[in-house]
């Protein structure tokens, strides 16, 4: 019982971290964009770029994370499958 606790907290934490994936890479990217242009007097050229990178890279990351979310649920599916078929068939 106490494993399947452990093993709910860490799903939990998995799918709680997708909520920043996404704002935190826009927010990156306005602020990096809104830098460079003070820096360079290109605005808003630069904020507009490092914007649309910034949302590209976290849908990216957003899809990346949850791919692995369900790859991972599935191999932990299929080696409980494969545990219960191998208990049935000791007895």
């Amino acid at each position: 019982m106490r494993r399947s606790t452990y093993g709910d907290l860490k799903k939990l934490a998995a799918i709680s971290s997708w909520v920043l994936i996404l704002p935190s890479s826009i927010i990156a990217g306005l602020a990096i964009g809104y830098l460079l242009d003070r820096w360079l007097k290109t605005a808003p050229w630069m904020l507009l770029i490092w914007t649309i990178l910034g949302i590209i890279s976290g849908l990216l990351n957003l899809f990346r994370s949850i791919r692995r979310h369900f790859e991972e649920a599935q191999k932990s599916s299929r080696g409980a499958n494969n545990q219960v078929d191998s208990q049935e068939s000791d007895k």
